[in-house]
């Protein structure tokens, strides 16, 4: 099992130290920036994902309308 390390930083630290907490997020550390004690944002390594999945055709176009077809050109 895998487990992240999470740390709650304050904006105003967050701001003044931005480039560490970067350098945090890439190594796998989550940070949670606060405002007044309360978490606001989170900063996280970017995590590329797959294509998305999408249904060949559509599935039944009497019962939903042509909602699929602007969607259904190739990803570029």
């Amino acid at each position: 099992m895998y487990i992240m390390n999470t740390i709650m930083v304050p904006v105003g630290k967050g701001r003044a130290n931005l480039s560490a907490l970067i350098a945090k997020a890439k190594a796998g550390t989550s940070v949670i920036l606060t405002n007044h004690g309360q978490p606001e944002v989170i900063i996280s390594a970017y995590q590329p994902t797959g294509k998305p999945w999408r249904m060949p055709t559509p599935g039944k176009p009497e019962r939903f309308g042509d909602l699929q077809s602007p969607v259904m050109e190739d990803w570029k």
